[in-house]
């Protein structure tokens, strides 16, 4: 295989020290930014009870806040904006604890109440911080991954046919095009990681680095297929970042599912939900991993063949 257009690209991405500066950049902050939130000390787990829950107003300590709500219209909005962690309200003799950001919090307070399991002082952010970490991570690298696709727009000018013409096949030159987003997004993202992390005390595990490689193969076929489908960069980048932010929150990687909701119904088809649970496994908490990891390659696959079929029909025309 000739790697003319690997080579090509990377000749050009080191040549313009504002574009290196800008992709590192992104990628510093938001891991910074996110490592810093999640690794912040943990305030006191805020619950709303109802008037006939109001008997657990005594469960008010050091960790814990109870106070007495009423359970308007407003309630769920108040769990999203995180003016509460919890809701807790009594219904045939139970109790039904209601949450949006922490399920573990809400799974601990109904065991607890309802089963008499013990407490272990259930926290706001619990052990979710790779989680949060590696989900953040994989929206800005398919964020970034449209921008790096620059050189490919610039090259549809005419210039692909040209090279087209020296030998290298479509195959070649999609994979190619991937090959050196992925590189980039691999390099910004693992240094961004080993600079940041021991700063915020989170720990570098091999698990950890082969998960991080994984997203990013992810985000640059996802950059690929959408760069195909699109006719200008800023077109892409503008689509791309849209879809990646609506999946993400679709996905409920970030916040809880409402059970019953449309949203519980379509959030196993979003590829982030797949990719919040690699962070889930190192943070300890229980996961299908291989399935996860399976439907990850699996979308990675249908990207490059879908990107591979689009930019062969672009060329013919």
């Amino acid at each position: 295989m000739k790697f003319i257009i690997l080579r090509n690209n990377l000749q050009r991405f080191l040549k313009e020290k504002s574009y290196i500066f800008i992709s590192f950049l992104l990628v510093f902050v938001t891991i910074a930014a996110t490592s810093f939130v999640v690794t912040m000390k943990s305030q006191k787990v805020k619950i709303g009870v109802t008037k006939n829950a109001i008997e657990l107003l005594e469960m008010s300590n050091n960790n814990i806040s109870v106070k007495e709500v009423e359970r308007d219209e407003d309630y769920y909005v108040n769990l999203i904006m995180g003016k509460y962690d919890a809701y807790i309200n009594k219904e045939d003799g139970k109790y039904k604890v209601t949450t949006v950001r922490n399920s573990t919090l809400g799974k601990k307070l109904s065991q607890y109440l309802n089963k008499g399991k013990s407490l272990t002082a259930p926290t706001s952010s619990g052990h979710n911080h790779y989680k949060i970490i590696i989900t953040v991570m994989a929206m800005s690298s398919m964020i970034l991954s449209l921008i790096l696709y620059r050189f490919y727009f610039d090259d549809r000018n005419g210039l692909d046919k040209r090279i087209y013409l020296s030998g290298v096949s479509n195959f070649s030159y999609v994979l190619q095009q991937v090959m050196f987003n992925f590189l980039i997004l691999s390099i910004t993202n693992l240094l961004s990681s080993l600079i940041l992390f021991p700063l915020f005390d989170l720990d570098i595990s091999w698990n950890l680095v082969l998960y991080i490689l994984l997203i990013e193969v992810f985000s640059a076929n996802f950059g690929m297929v959408l760069s195909t489908w699109t006719k200008k960069n800023q077109g892409a980048l503008l689509i791309g970042t849209m879809v990646s932010v609506l999946t993400m929150l679709l996905s409920g990687a970030l916040f809880s599912v409402k059970k019953g909701s449309i949203q519980d119904k379509i959030h196993y088809i979003f590829p982030q939900y797949y990719i919040s649970n690699l962070g889930k496994n190192i943070d300890g908490n229980s996961t299908n991993l291989t399935q996860s990891i399976t439907v990850i390659v699996g979308y990675t696959l249908l990207f490059f063949l879908i990107a591979n079929y689009m930019q062969k029909q672009k060329v013919d025309e």
